[in-house]
């Protein structure tokens, strides 16, 4: 019986007790009773001994009651003291608890029946870095917004309004001002009151931003992982350490065909083994355990790789390596073409038909054949050329000078150190192809094209360098250019001739009306004009012919204005085109003007316009536009490489058979035609793409058989230079100067020319028919010239050639040089000299004296 029972509660008197009381008094009423009666107080002294009695009851009694108070009091505050340990145990619980929450990374939280939140551990507060209410609202229904797909969120909604539990619904938030993206994962536990109703929910958050987004970038690099090995040209297959495969490519599928369908993820390799064997890998007659044994323990040992034929019939080197976590990577390389050429070798010398598998014969087998190759092969380290076969060293020149091995790379070229830091890229598996210009020890050139590609040499990496000479190919090219351009101006001879009478008949007929009237001022000064604009016609046309039946065009680019480029296309096409082809030539953008090289661009027009008339045997119209437009940015998608902006815009079209689908994507290689043996030689597309990019641009084609086909050239639009001042005055020297000039020129009547324009610009002129005379006449006046002026071209001296001897006599000695036609490299060597300057035939009286007055000037 515990102490709540043996004691009566506090503030109530047990039955007893009273009982006891009552019966004391009753007792003592009766004896003062009984005495009150005898006067005589005979009853005296029992009474007083029955009265001790009940007074020493009553005194016990009373005894026993004080006592029990005492131990109910006691009692009472024992129970006291519990309550005040309960409830701080209980405090310190819910602090412990509190603290718990928010040292935990989860965060918790707590909502009433009606959804409403009524606790957020500071946690998350802490996380976000701001109130958490502005994330998660007032309501657990507020979470609609903060999950991304709402088929998700509805089956969440469904379990809270029914008061179910729920885990793991992911929420995400960004913040607004830094831009932080929070992935959250909430779960929630429904809780119920006394009666069993529910009362709301406790729950709890868990920051899942790092783990998602790890694996959102596991997830991405696996695709990208599996991309890249789907785009390989070579099989690929991985097998985990249990033997399973995880991934397999389309070319290894391809290369086993009978057992494509089951190579999926998760098969094993002994269960593809039988599938194998079931569909005919291996010979029926032998023991298919065994045989399913011997390629599993081949699988796992991992053998050096092996050249084997498989099922789709092509040869492949199957090479199977263990990866770090106990499985195996297996890589199938396509080396049908060299099993091909192998067989073909062998079948070629007795040595190659007795070659075994031996290492050292193999080696010495492949040295061999390298040995022989056409093509130079050489390897490079980045520091020295370690290895190189006979035909290296004859492409570099050494085949007499010890061989190439321990020389350097860069040496053999004139950009060396610019080529061998893109050739050391290969090293590094960036395989290169380079067309470059060698130069041997003995000065010659050759053109070559060099691949670079990576190998392991002396367990290092280095560079596999292959060399084709296309030194002969090259000039073979440049011939067929030149035939083609030959051929073109043969055929213009007679437009050109035609066009040379018109300015002939304009320059003597204005001659003569001027003779007529000499008197008349403005009629000989209309024809003198008119003659001055033939003779510039002509100029231009011989100009344009020279540069046209150059052997090799300029690189030089400059500003061409492209209007008048494309009007002159109707003298060089008259002879060109059949009777029965119209010519168009459209010109809307007449200030047109574009950086480029005129000889290319001028070849690669009249290209297309050969190209529009051979495509209309039976006549039909030819069509040339000049326009200025800024392409849409469909252009600029289909041509990355191009900036946004204007462009000068040239169409070709014409109305014949056009391009069949079949060959539109091959008319721009070199050598590709169409035409019959002879009647083409395949550089003509493939000349005017070239010209295009040399100038920043591009060619583009649309055609339909049967309607023609429009080809356009699209060149970056530039402004034009600023106009000189027009004007017929003379120019003279300056006020004070004057020039002694000695003036050399085998044609009489150039050099009357020269000696009037030099004489009325205030120069002192003595003449000379070719060099050796002109030697007689600066001795004849003591050396004392300040300027010499000099054909190029004359018989018995040069111009060069007197140059040079009377810079010996006087190096300070300013000297100009004409000609009618000068190559690039001859024009460079005649103005390599200081105070000298080169000017072309024909040459008006103010372009010669204003040469005149900057070289007196230096």
């Amino acid at each position: 019986m515990d102490a709540s029972s043996s004691h009566p509660p506090h503030g109530r008197i047990a039955l007893p007790e009273v009982l006891l009381v009552v019966l004391g008094l009753s007792a003592v009423g009766g004896l003062l009773a009984l005495a009150g009666g005898r006067p005589d107080g005979a009853l005296f002294a029992p009474v007083a001994a029955a009265l001790g009695t009940v007074v020493v009851a009553v005194a016990g009694l009373a005894f026993l009651a004080v006592r029990r108070a005492v131990r109910t009091a006691e009692a009472i505050d024992r129970g006291a003291r519990a309550l005040e340990n309960a409830n701080r145990e209980l405090a310190a619980s819910q602090q412990r608890f509190r603290d718990f929450a928010e040292a935990a990374s989860d965060w918790f939280w707590e909502s009433g029946a009606d959804h409403r939140y009524t606790y957020v551990s500071e946690r998350l507060a802490g996380i976000v870095g701001s109130d958490p209410r502005g994330l998660l609202g007032d309501s657990l229904l507020d979470l609609a917004r903060l999950c991304e797909d709402a088929d998700t969120w509805a089956e969440y909604r469904a379990d809270i309004e029914a008061g179910r539990p729920f885990r793991d619904l992911e929420i995400s938030h960004q913040d607004k001002e830094t831009g932080k993206l929070f992935i959250f994962r909430v779960s929630g536990q429904p809780v119920t009151d006394d009666t069993g109703a529910f009362a709301g929910y406790r729950g709890s958050g868990l920051d899942v931003t790092v783990e998602t987004m790890a694996l959102m970038d596991a997830r991405f690099m696996q695709v990208v992982v599996h991309d890249a090995l789907d785009s390989i040209s070579e099989g690929f297959v991985l097998f985990n350490a249990d033997g399973r495969l995880l991934f397999c490519n389309e070319r290894y599928r391809q290369a086993y065909p009978n057992i494509a369908d089951i190579l999926e993820p998760g098969v094993t390799f002994e269960e593809i083994l039988r599938v194998a064997a079931e569909r005919g890998g291996y010979d029926s007659g032998g023991d298919l355990s065994a045989w399913v044994r011997d390629r599993l323990n081949r699988h796992l040992q991992h053998d050096a790789p092996v050249d084997r034929r498989l099922s789709d019939g092509c040869w492949y080197r199957i090479s199977e390596h263990a990866t770090g976590a106990g499985g195996v990577v297996k890589i199938l390389m396509d080396i049908t073409e060299l099993k091909l050429r192998e067989n073909e070798l062998a079948g070629q010398t007795e040595r190659l038909e007795a070659t075994v598998a031996a290492l050292q014969e193999s080696e010495n087998r492949y040295r061999q054949l390298i040995e022989l190759a056409p093509y130079g092969i050489a390897i490079w380290d980045g520091g020295a050329i370690r290895f190189a076969n006979a035909s290296a060293a004859a492409i570099l020149g050494c085949a007499s000078f010890g061989g190439l091995e321990g020389a350097e790379l860069k040496r053999f070229f004139q950009d060396g150190p610019e080529l061998e830091a893109r050739l050391i890229k290969a090293a590094d598996g960036e395989s290169q192809t380079v067309d470059c210009e060698a130069q041997r020890p003995t000065g010659e050139r050759r053109h070559l094209e060099l691949g670079a590609y990576p190998v392991v040499y002396q367990g290092g990496t280095a560079v596999l360098l292959v060399m084709n000479d296309v030194t002969e190919r090259r000039r073979a090219e440049e011939e067929l250019q030149r035939s083609q351009k030959m051929e073109a101006v043969g055929r213009m001879a007679g437009g050109i001739a035609h066009e040379f009478n018109n300015m002939l008949t304009a320059i003597g007929g204005f001659a003569r009306l001027a003779e007529r009237a000499p008197g008349d001022e403005a009629r000989v000064l209309t024809c003198v004009r008119e003659i001055a604009k033939a003779s510039d016609r002509a100029a231009a046309l011989t100009a344009q012919l020279l540069d046209f039946s150059r052997r090799k065009a300029s690189e030089e680019m400059e500003v061409v204005p492209l209007a008048d480029l494309v009007r002159d296309l109707r003298v060089f096409l008259k002879p060109l085109m059949s009777a029965g082809i119209a010519i168009d030539l459209d010109i809307q953008a007449p200030e047109a003007h574009a950086v480029a090289n005129p000889v290319t661009l001028n070849q690669a027009i009249l290209n297309l316009a050969l190209n529009a008339r051979d495509a209309m045997p039976q006549g039909g119209a030819l069509r040339v536009s000049l326009d200025v437009a800024e392409p849409d940015r469909g252009f600029f998608e289909r041509h990355e490489s191009l900036r946004p902006g204007r462009y000068a815009v040239i169409r070709v079209a014409d109305s014949g058979c056009g391009v069949p689908e079949a060959i539109r994507d091959r008319i721009w290689e070199p050598f590709f035609t169409t035409k019959e043996p002879g009647k083409g030689t395949g550089l003509g597309l493939w000349m005017v793409y070239g010209t295009a990019q040399q100038a920043g641009g591009v060619v583009e084609m649309e055609s339909e058989v049967g309607k023609g086909a429009t080809f356009t050239l699209y060149l970056p639009a530039v402004e034009p230079p600023a106009a000189g001042e027009a004007g017929i005055e003379a120019v003279r020297l300056p006020e004070g100067e004057e020039a002694t000039v000695l003036l050399v020129d085998d044609e009489e009547s150039v050099r009357s020319y020269l000696r009037l324009a030099l004489e009325e610009a205030g120069c002192k002129v003595v003449e000379a028919a070719d060099g050796v005379e002109a030697l007689a006449r600066w001795d004849e006046y003591g050396g004392l010239f300040d300027l010499l002026v000099t054909d190029v071209s004359m018989p018995n001296m040069t111009g060069p050639e007197l140059a040079r001897a009377l810079d010996e006599r006087n190096p300070a000695l300013r000297m100009l040089f004409l000609t009618g036609y000068a190559s690039q490299d001859q024009a460079e060597g005649l103005t390599a000299r200081s105070g000298s300057q080169l000017l072309m035939k024909p040459v008006g009286p103010e372009r010669l004296v204003q040469a005149v007055r900057e070289l007196l000037s230096e």
